[in-house]
């Protein structure tokens, strides 16, 4: 005989869930309504931007798209040396520091040793810390360092500390070391035990991270506005051309290289976005 357990749920409840489930259905509507609105306007003319900005294009101006290519040049550089700039500067400073952190939380909460706690406390300062009470500071530091407009500024993003570390910090904490014992036993090293054992087991949260953490390199403009200006990046060079609109007047060449740079981070979003969403599950040794 078998016994079905009804999950019912109270009149309360169901209209909480439905209130909840419309606010969160406009909420997605209305970021994609701004998508839909961009790809819209981008196939309009400047003209037709500034007079009917939120009506269809009459004829499709296909052509915008190509002249991003070759209009699209703030301080001189090319849309495709954009792209690359935006890639490195957001592919290697989010896989560099998110595996700098994991390494350094795995060593800090694994090792006991004198001093290992100070980096958990020194994450919550930099946390507390105003951005800007520092930035006079970080930029005489990157100018004495010789990393203004070089690629090498990249290794200021493998710092290791802060609300990553906080989390890495905890699920190593957490995690059982029995599987390190065992590999121990079998004849492993730390870097392997570290490497083929522990690592694995966090690399739902550890692509999760670095995901969150490369949208935000690739559409972040400040700190490459200011310390890489000679290299820039997409978002920094749609800033600059929003800026000259005042002179040279291509709202529609704006709205095109805006759609044109957001489709990286859709592909990425499309492709791991069971990555960013799912929790971190795992197996376990009972202890």
């Amino acid at each position: 005989m078998k016994i079905k357990f009804l999950d019912r749920k109270s009149t309360a409840e169901k209209i909480l869930y439905s209130f909840m489930f419309v606010l969160f259905s406009l909420f997605a509507l209305s970021y994609l309504y701004i998508f839909f609105w961009g790809i819209v306007a981008s196939l309009k003319t400047h003209t037709e931007n500034v007079m009917k900005p939120f009506a269809f294009p009459e004829v499709p101006q296909w052509k915008n798209f190509k002249e991003v290519f070759t209009l699209f040049t703030p301080n001189d550089t090319t849309f495709l040396e954009m792209t690359f700039n935006s890639i490195f500067f957001s592919v290697v400073p989010a896989a560099g520091g998110i595996m700098f952190t994991a390494m350094l939380a795995y060593v800090t909460t694994k090792y006991k040793f004198w001093g290992s706690q100070i980096y958990y406390y020194l994450s919550f300062v930099v946390m507390l810390l105003p951005i800007y009470s520092s930035g006079g500071a970080m930029f005489k530091l990157i100018y004495n360092l010789g990393l203004m407009n070089n690629y090498l500024f990249v290794i200021t993003a493998f710092g290791g500390i802060g609300a990553s570390y906080m989390y890495f910090a905890a699920f190593f904490k957490n995690l059982s070391w029995s599987y390190a014992e065992a590999a121990f036993i079998d004849g492993a090293n730390d870097w392997q035990v570290f490497f083929r054992v522990m690592l694995p087991q966090s690399m739902t949260m550890l692509g999760a991270l670095f995901l969150l953490s490369w949208m935000g390199a690739w559409n972040s403009y400040d700190a490459q506005l200011l310390y890489l200006p000679e290299l820039p990046t997409l978002s920094v060079g749609i800033y600059l051309f929003d800026f000259d609109m005042k002179y040279y007047v291509r709202r529609d060449l704006l709205f095109a290289a805006c759609m044109v740079s957001s489709i990286p981070t859709l592909i990425v979003f499309i492709c791991f976005n069971n990555i960013m969403m799912n929790n971190v599950s795992l197996g376990g040794i009972k202890e």
